[in-house]
């Protein structure tokens, strides 16, 4: 069984995984900028094996601790993609934490659309 969704659907859902993160890193900052900086970390440089795993449970509990509840925020879909019954293959890793950022820069571009701020000099 397929479920297909009308665009207006999907961008309703966006809507709402979108203000479930900005209130999860409301109630979190700092762990929301060790997260960031664990997903680029793993980007960015080799793996060893025998680290695997511990840094994959690390990020899925800084991933949990931001939205506990899972209230369907960007962090509680990515929980599920990250942890260790989904991923076996560091290349896979890489690519979930490359869309982790990617997705991570999408709500931080609809965040600064929502405050309208400006610098005063």
């Amino acid at each position: 069984m397929s479920i297909c969704l009308t665009v207006k659907e999907l961008e309703a859902r966006w809507e709402k995984a979108l203000a479930a993160t900005r209130a999860a890193v409301t109630q979190h900052p700092r762990t929301y900028r060790d997260l960031k900086a664990q997903a680029a970390e793993i980007i960015e440089n080799p793996i060893d094996i025998n680290d695997y795993f511990p840094r994959v449970e690390k990020l899925v509990d800084q991933l949990k601790a931001m939205d506990p509840c899972g209230h369907g925020s960007i962090f509680d879909i990515f929980s599920a993609r990250i942890s260790p019954s989904s991923i076996w293959h560091i290349k896979m890793l890489r690519m979930e934490c490359r869309d982790l950022l990617s997705h991570l820069n999408a709500f931080n571009e609809w965040r600064r659309r929502q405050h309208h701020l400006r610098m005063v000099k």
